[in-house]
């Protein structure tokens, strides 16, 4: 590589998992605790699935929040913060008892303190100054730990930043017959939205239907 040169990144095959409910929302406006928005066992069976063929599940730190998820079975589970702020040692992802090994991807906003609360129980990677940059991220999962296929459970953040980065291969969705309503209800993709000439167009791949619940796959094309 010549002076002043880019590097070239790479990454690996993104798949997003949501369930969403027939308006469109992943968790209630007034969410007071971990919440499931499926009341089928397929579609558990199917995320457990998604994640065992993966090298990698990753989920924001709202996500971590809210559910505390030990995203089981996966060798390596990512979490993606700006500060860690209200990332803790005792989340259930970073459990000693699981194996693997858990990441906290996190920017130079975090504070010493946190560093020392985390550090004996997560690898640290620091890879941006006020926000995670996700090319830079699936560039790092690719080169520091072989990961082919990348599992994405959100929330709207970073799969906005995911789609924004052209790094969205393919979207399960599992559409459940409830309607959660509320303007401020989360959905599967959040941000400021994207602009008429960069909105990504997806080809429907198959459709299944176990009891009430619809089961779609989406892929994405980005050449």
């Amino acid at each position: 590589m010549t002076p002043g040169e880019t590097p070239t990144l790479s990454r690996p095959r993104v798949l997003l998992n949501f369930a969403p409910s027939v308006d469109g929302k992943i968790a209630p406006a007034r969410k007071r605790g971990p919440f499931t928005m499926s009341r089928h066992p397929e579609d558990r069976r199917r995320m457990l699935t998604l994640r065992a063929g993966a090298d990698a599940v990753l989920i924001g730190a709202a996500n971590l929040r809210a559910d505390d998820p030990d995203l089981m079975p996966s060798r390596i589970r990512v979490v993606v913060t700006r500060a860690a702020d209200q990332i803790h040692a005792t989340a259930q992802m970073f459990a000693q008892s699981l194996g693997g090994e858990a990441i906290v991807v996190h920017t130079s906003m975090i504070l010493p303190q946190k560093r020392a609360e985390l550090r004996n129980h997560a690898t640290l990677v620091e890879l941006g100054a006020s926000d995670v940059e996700i090319p830079r991220l699936l560039d790092w999962l690719v080169r520091e730990r072989g990961c082919k296929t990348l599992v994405c459970e959100g929330g709207g953040v970073l799969a906005a930043n995911l789609f924004a980065a052209k790094a969205v291969d393919v979207l399960h969705l599992t559409i459940v017959p409830r309607l959660l309503g509320g303007a401020n209800a989360p959905t599967c993709v959040a941000g400021t939205g994207f602009e008429p000439d960069a909105i990504p167009d997806a080809q429907l791949d198959s459709i299944d239907r176990v009891g009430d619940e619809v089961f779609l796959v989406y892929r994405f094309d980005w050449a």
